[in-house]
């Protein structure tokens, strides 16, 4: 079989989607008899490589051009038996047939938490996807709850297929290069850590505020670190940061790639991730491998991937999870249990049984 993957993704900031596209192609072509092709419009920055995967790339035209008119036509020149649309959108008139990968639907479900480019990649071409598309590769059982709710016709042809963790996220690393993290990132102190985007839908504001409040009742708790790009509508946040009577504990490290992420997680006194929404949540996953205690909102998607090993507060509730991440720091026996149940858990989620 011949698998066409729309690699666009590639071409940003190795973000959810983009770690996505990066570890199916490597795990679909480990498989026999599978022959992995990467399409972009432009040159990829360190493509990934294996044996049976290959990059292919132009013409370069602009995203919605690209995706609706010369994917399919490249990809069909290659034979390809099947095209894998990792950022849900398909092209119209697909053929060979196409997969869409359906990460989350907030763009139909919030889009005032969506940049308006987003919105025009995305809704304008959606119903002909979900439509058309052979298979719809849902990322969690939550987000194909959630796709066959709002898009009945689409259950026949739904699978759940969970992303996985990169092996590299593991427990590890001695007090020395914690040490070094926390003086490159946290000025030396121990810390609480969100990675992800810093956007609405992620509700780091009530992370801040939860914060502020485990600091008012002791202030030696942990600082916090947030370590992830700025996204669209942060500008409040930044703000309630900047106004914060705690800035001093308040460290904005920016986009985390790899290396410096697990750095991070392992760190780390505790991981907290309290998004309104995820359709995965691989973060949480990350640190979960990595043995960090964490703490989730209780979203449908990430009480999926956590199960027994996070603790969880609703989230809109900011003193649950106030109390969640005092849990989660100050009694020993919840952090053994969760630092034990993480890479346990953590270990269900593989690119080879995703591919």
């Amino acid at each position: 079989m011949r698998v066409a993957i729309d690699a666009r993704a590639l071409l940003g900031p190795q973000t959810g989607i983009a770690m996505y596209t990066r570890g199916i192609a490597r795990a679909l072509a480990a498989r026999t008899g599978v022959t992995v092709g990467l399409f972009a419009p432009r040159p990829i920055a360190d493509p990934p490589s294996a044996v049976g995967l290959s990059v292919h790339l132009g013409p370069d035209l602009p995203g919605l051009v690209w995706t609706q008119i010369a994917f399919a036509g490249r990809a069909a020149s290659w034979r390809a038996d099947v095209l894998l649309a990792a950022l849900t959108i398909a092209p119209q008139a697909a053929r060979p047939p196409a997969v869409s990968v359906v990460h989350d639907l907030t763009p139909v479900t919030h889009p005032e938490w969506h940049a308006a480019r987003t919105l025009m990649g995305f809704l304008p071409f959606w119903d002909g996807t979900a439509e058309r598309a052979a298979r719809f590769v849902c990322v969690s059982e939550a987000t194909a709850r959630e796709l066959a709710r709002l898009y009945p016709g689409t259950r026949g042809r739904t699978r759940v297929a969970p992303n996985g963790v990169d092996p590299g996220f593991s427990p590890g690393g001695d007090e020395a290069g914690r040490e070094a993290t926390r003086q490159l990132f946290a000025a030396g102190r121990p810390f609480v850590l969100y990675l992800g985007t810093l956007e609405p839908r992620k509700n780091v504001a009530a992370l801040v505020e939860a914060c502020e409040r485990l600091w008012h009742e002791n202030p030696a708790r942990p600082d916090l670190v947030l370590a992830g790009g700025v996204g669209w509508k942060a500008a409040p946040l930044l703000d309630r940061i900047e106004r914060s009577p705690r800035r001093d504990r308040i460290h904005l490290v920016g986009f985390a790639p790899q290396e410096t992420a697990r750095a991070l997680y392992r760190a780390a006194e505790a991981f907290v991730y309290p998004s309104f929404v995820e359709g995965f949540g691989l973060p949480l996953a990350e640190a979960m491998a990595c043995g960090t205690p964490c703490v989730a909102s209780t979203a449908e998607a990430l009480v999926e991937v956590g199960g027994d090993a996070a603790l969880y507060a609703p989230a809109g509730d900011i003193e649950a999870l106030s109390r969640a991440i005092a849990a989660a720091l100050e009694e020993p026996e919840t952090r053994r249990r969760l630092s034990a149940a993480g890479p346990q858990r953590a270990a269900r989620f593989t690119w080879e049984a995703a591919a």
